[in-house]
């Protein structure tokens, strides 16, 4: 079993959370003002790909595969911000913002006792039932919206979910630290701006300069680049059923950005909620073992 994690261990991922936590918000915001899937790819990857291709050539891939290194990178880079910016076309970004973090609490455990060996410690299996009632409690009337086709958009948030759940996995089990890690997502995506070019071309970017601007700073810098740094290295340090406990954070920060810097109303029940999510992540991360 993993050692008990240090409180800045814990920090660090919850930073993550933080950064991440404005991802499908921003998403949907670039999405109705006129930028394309592909072109947020492009932005992503554009500014992330070349600074951590350069860490990359710096630091190697450590012995890990070319092969093992590009799956990595499909589970949590360009492929996998691809598929969950296609599920905001047909579902409402409250959906995904409950849906990818809760996928990645349910298979992260699941897929640790599957291919780790290591079956789920007394707090997160008292974590994870607890951030589902938070969950519940934030989307409930969210997750009754969306029309006809936004079954299509959850199923892609819950692979997406998936993805990210076996990015951990994985990582844990060939030992890939949380800087390499980052590192070959950011530079192995960095494949998909000549693809981008020849395809699409770069006249969505073109179009809408202030939009572009703002989503490279944060895809490409937040998100995309500091976010998934310390992610990857809380995954590394708490194991992935423990830091599957912190993407639920997700949907809570994501209503509190949405207070503070939008002025949307926050009802009774999603503070609840928020509340109790918080409180099952802690339970789960940062709960002592029987000595």
């Amino acid at each position: 079993m993993p050692d008990q994690p240090s409180r800045a261990v814990v920090a660090a991922g919850v930073l993550a959370m933080f950064l991440f936590s404005a991802n499908f918000a921003a998403t949907g915001h670039a999405l109705a003002v006129g930028l394309s899937v592909p072109d947020l790819v492009l932005i992503r990857y554009g500014v992330a790909g070349p600074l951590f291709l350069a860490l990359l050539v710096r630091i190697g891939l450590g012995g890990l595969s070319l092969g093992r290194a590009a799956v990595l990178a499909a589970l949590a880079g360009a492929p996998y911000f691809l598929l969950t910016a296609a599920a905001l076309r047909f579902a409402p970004a409250v959906h995904a913002s409950i849906l990818n973090p809760g996928g990645t609490m349910v298979f992260a455990p699941l897929l640790a006792w599957w291919l780790l060996r290591t079956p789920p410690e007394t707090g997160v299996r008292i974590g994870l039932p607890v951030i589902v009632v938070g969950l519940l409690l934030i989307g409930w009337a969210g997750l009754g919206e969306g029309g006809r086709q936004a079954w299509i958009g959850d199923l892609l948030v819950l692979m997406s979910g998936f993805n990210w759940a076996l990015y951990g996995v994985l990582m844990r089990r060939w030992q890939v630290s949380g800087l390499r890690a980052a590192a070959i997502i950011g530079a192995f995506s960095l494949a998909w701006v000549p693809v981008h070019l020849l395809i699409f071309g770069i006249g969505g970017v073109v179009a809408h300069p202030a939009e572009a601007l703002g989503q490279a700073i944060y895809q490409g810098l937040i998100a995309g680049g500091l976010a998934i740094i310390l992610y990857s290295r809380a995954v590394v340090a708490m194991g992935p059923a423990r830091a599957a406990l912190l993407p639920p954070l997700v949907p809570a920060l994501g209503v509190l950005w949405a207070w503070l810097l939008l002025g949307e109303h926050v009802s009774a029940m999603q503070v609840a909620g928020m509340v109790t999510v918080v409180a099952g992540m802690l339970c789960g991360a940062l709960w002592r073992r029987d000595r």
